[in-house]
C-alpha cells in the first residue's frame, strides 16, 4: 500500500489567499456601490432643494404677470384652451443646469365645476360629472385637481403644450364659495362663450370674434340684448377680466423635475395664492 502524500502547505495557503481576496473584492465593490448610491442620493436631494428654491422665486414673475398682463390678455378666437406661456427660462444654479417653465390657465376661461349650470355642464370634459358626483360635499368644501385625480377623473394636470382636465374645467370659478361664476370672453373657447350668450339671450358675438382676432380686449357690457325672461341664476356672467388664475410651475435642475399647480384669486388690491398642489404624475 502506497502512503497518501500530504497536500503541500503552499497550495493550501494560496487557496486561503484567493478566498480572502474574493471576499475583500466583494466587500470593496459593495462599499463602492453604497458610496455611489449615497452620492447619487445626496445629489438628488441637493437638486430637489434647488428646485424648491426656484419654485419660491417663481412667486415674483407670477405676481408681476398677474398685475401687468392678466387683465389685458386676449387669446386668438380659435384657441382650444385658455392657456398662456408666462415664462420659459434656462440658466445655471449652484453649478447645475436649471430651467423653469410657468404656464397660466384662466379659471374664468373654463366651465366651472363648483357652480354648475345647464349652460356650462355640456362643456365639461367627458367623465368629469361622474367624478364630481362621487366627491360630493368634500369637493365643494375644498375643490382641487388632486381630488379629481383621486376620484378617477383621469389625467388632470395640463402642461404648457398638452391639454388635460385642468385646461378644460375650472376648480376655482368662482374663486371663492358663494360668488357668481364668470366666463371671460377674451380667453374662453368660443363654444363656451356661445353657450353662455345663448343662455343669457345676448347678442354681439361677432364683435367679440372681431376684437379677439385683432388682439383687442372685448367688453361684454356693450353687447347686451333685450330678453323676455331672466336667465337661470346659475348661468355664469360674461366678463372681460378674470378673478382667478392657475399656474403650472415646472422646475428642473439636472435630472430632477419638480412641478406644482398654484391657484391665485383676486383679493382686490393684490392676488392671493389660495392653493398649491405638488404634481406627481
Amino acid at each position: 500500500m502506497i502512503p497518501r502524500r500530504p497536500a503541500p502547505r503552499r497550495g493550501i495557503a494560496l487557496l486561503l489567499v484567493l478566498a480572502t481576496l474574493v471576499l475583500s473584492t466583494s466587500a470593496v465593490v459593495a462599499l463602492a456601490r453604497a458610496a455611489a448610491g449615497s452620492r447619487l442620493a445626496a445629489t438628488a436631494r441637493h437638486r430637489a432643494e434647488l428646485a424648491d428654491q426656484i419654485r419660491d422665486a417663481a412667486e415674483a414673475p407670477i405676481q408681476g404677470w398677474l398685475h401687468r398682463h392678466a387683465g389685458r390678455l386676449v387669446l386668438p378666437p380659435d384657441s382650444d384652451a385658455p392657456r398662456f406661456l408666462v415664462l420659459d427660462d434656462a440658466f445655471e444654479l449652484g453649478g447645475e443646469p436649471a430651467r423653469i417653465t410657468i404656464s397660466a390657465f384662466d379659471q374664468c376661461g373654463m366651465p366651472p365645476t363648483t357652480a354648475r349650470s345647464a349652460a356650462t355642464d355640456s362643456m365639461l370634459p367627458a367623465g368629469l360629472a361622474g367624478a364630481l358626483d362621487r366627491l360630493g360635499e368634500a369637493y365643494a368644501e375644498r375643490p382641487g385637481l388632486d381630488l379629481l385625480a383621486a376620484a378617477g377623473a383621469g389625467r388632470v394636470f395640463p402642461t404648457a403644450g398638452a391639454g388635460a382636465l385642468g385646461a378644460h374645467a375650472a376648480t376655482h370659478n368662482p374663486p371663492r364659495p358663494g360668488a357668481r361664476a364668470a366666463v371671460n370672453i377674451n380667453t374662453a373657447p368660443l363654444p363656451l362663450i356661445e353657450s353662455v350668450y345663448r343662455a343669457r339671450g345676448l347678442g354681439g358675438l361677432d364683435a367679440v370674434l372681431e376684437s379677439r382676432a385683432a388682439g383687442r380686449v372685448a367688453s361684454p357690457g356693450a353687447l347686451r340684448a333685450p330678453r323676455d325672461e331672466p336667465p337661470p341664476e346659475t348661468t355664469p356672467l360674461p366678463v372681460a377680466m378674470s378673478t382667478a388664475w392657475a399656474f403650472r410651475v415646472d422646475c428642473r435642475v439636472g435630472g430632477v423635475l419638480r412641478s406644482w399647480w398654484c391657484v391665485y384669486a383676486d383679493a382686490g388690491s393684490n392676488w392671493e395664492k389660495v392653493q398649491r398642489i405638488a404634481i406627481t404624475d
